[in-house]
């Protein structure tokens, strides 16, 4: 049967082992540490206790540290004797003195059994170490042991362990890199099931006679493992297979899973790998920058693939649902509900007031919030509440004393409630107008139209020309573009 929670039981018959994990094991046995990078939801963690498996049976020790699983520790110390603990108790090795130490590789050379023999260390989910002090401290300490291996003697720890770190993270930005393990590392990224495995899995789990909707799901999901096995369940025990097939991938283009919104709040929440996203919508494909590690990261995440010099979408259902994304420069067909995503905080991070940063934040998660829901008005609402506090905190940073020379150049004359030098009272055309001139020319145009949209809200402005709340659709997605746009371009 499909397994969609968790890693795969190690006697279910589905499973299907990939290149990849091959290739780690290959790297162990010659002696080199490996960093395995790929999407969440990819058979990573799968994999890694296969791997631990095969190790053991045949007679290499090891253990398998997940880092999600940590307690919550009070010092670095307590997170370190943590994973000594962790790697302590399935090496089997509890009977021998354990010491007081701060050092990762102290406390994991103490958990070895004397001797010569190697042992390997997996390391999942291994950017899940918030403190960056904590983190900094832990890799730093792995790079140490690393850097001892040249002149260690046989039996010293540094000789004898072997690591492989696992995640989905960027392994340049994670840690300093004078203190990065991940340099030393051999490279392994997870790929994804070829259509021959789709073929064998769609037999496995529905039978000979249905393997013709292989082909149907590998067109639209590629080889995303999670992917073509939550098709494949929403399969099992139905009686009309294409009928089902076809509602299951309508409603994937959605954007409404939890995989999807996962995978697109990412690549949104941060600007640079939004832009190639866009790009990718636009031309369809965005010529790699081999300089440029966004690239590699948006293949990391598991979004976008190469093909030959470009990277392209990793599957059609991926590009689809870019290509109806207002946030991506998409444009939905008129009859159906376009797929938008909510940020996380730092998308915001250029508005430097910390509460109006929340505030505009959480005015464009509700605007996604209530579109998704049907509630147009509120979206366009929300969108233009965004945009008021993004210009507010643009209009707080101008240097003191500016702010009426900007209101002469945008030729405005205050009404009576509004004071030149507090934005707060400014209404919001005002700060439009006067964040146009703030912007200083460069290509930032604070949008009219969402000011409109927004004063919808208002009973009286909507019943002047009234449309009811499910026509201002298309405005509320074109609302969702202008947003993107105006985060972009905020000086």
């Amino acid at each position: 049967m499909a397994h969609l929670q968790g890693p795969v039981p190690l006697d279910d018959t589905t499973y299907i082992e990939r290149s990849f994990e091959r290739e780690l094991q290959r790297e162990l046995m010659a002696d080199r540490w490996a960093l395995l990078l790929g999407p969440r939801q990819h058979g990573k963690t799968s994999a890694l206790v296969r791997l631990r498996c095969s190790l053991i049976d045949n007679g290499v020790q090891a253990a398998l540290v997940d880092l999600q699983a940590a307690p919550a520790p009070q010092s670095y110390g307590d997170f370190a004797a943590w994973v000594a603990t962790e790697v302590r108790q399935q090496l089997g090795t509890n009977g021998q003195a354990q010491i007081n130490s701060q050092d990762i590789g102290v406390l994991l050379g103490a958990a070895l059994a004397p001797g010569r023999s190697p042992v390997v260390i997996l390391v999942d989910e291994a950017s899940n170490i918030s403190n960056v002090a904590w983190r900094n401290a832990f890799y730093g300490q792995l790079r140490a042991i690393s850097s001892r291996r040249a002149t260690a003697r046989p039996e010293d720890t540094a000789a004898r362990l072997r690591f492989v770190f696992a995640g989905t993270f960027r392994p340049e930005t994670l840690i300093d890199a004078a203190n990065s393990p991940f340099n030393v590392c051999e490279r392994i990224d997870s790929d994804d099931l070829t259509s021959e495995n789709v073929n064998e899995l769609t037999r496995e789990i529905l039978g000979e006679k249905e393997t013709y909707l292989a082909a149907k799901i590998y067109e639209e999901v590629g080889g995303q493992p999670f992917l073509v096995q939550k098709l494949l369940s929403r399969l099992q025990g139905c009686d009309d297979l294409q009928r089902v097939l076809d509602a299951e991938i309508t409603h994937l283009r959605t954007g409404e899973s939890d995989h999807i919104i996962d995978l697109f709040r990412k690549m949104l929440s941060e600007p640079s790998l939004a832009a190639i996203g866009a790009r990718m919508v636009r031309d369809g494909a965005a010529p790699v920058e081999a300089a440029d590690p966004d690239f590699r990261y948006m293949q990391v995440l598991g979004l976008a693939r190469r093909s030959g010099s470009n990277l392209v979408f990793r599957n059609q259902l991926y590009s689809t649902i870019a290509a109806n994304s207002p946030q991506l420069g998409g444009r939905a067909q008129a009859t159906a509900l376009a797929p938008m995503f909510p940020v996380v905080l730092a998308a915001f991070n250029k508005v430097q007031n910390v509460e109006l940063r929340e505030i505009a934040w959480s005015a464009h998660k509700g605007a996604i919030a209530s579109y998704r829901s049907g509630a147009n008005r509120l979206a366009l609402a929300g969108f233009g509440g965004s945009l008021e506090a993004m210009l507010l905190d643009l209009m707080q940073r101008q240097p003191a004393g500016t702010l009426p020379t900007l209101i002469s150049a945008a030729g405005l004359t205050l009404g009576g409630r509004e004071s030149p030098n507090d934005p707060s009272s400014w209404n919001l055309v005002t700060l439009i107008k006067v964040g146009q001139k703030a912007g200083g020319g460069g290509g930032f145009d604070p949008p009219q139209a969402l000011r409109q949209w927004r004063n919808l809200i208002h009973p009286s402005v909507a019943q002047q020309n009234y449309r009811a709340d499910a026509d201002l659709e298309p405005e509320a997605r074109s609302a969702a573009n202008l947003h993107e746009i105006l985060l972009r371009d905020l000086p």
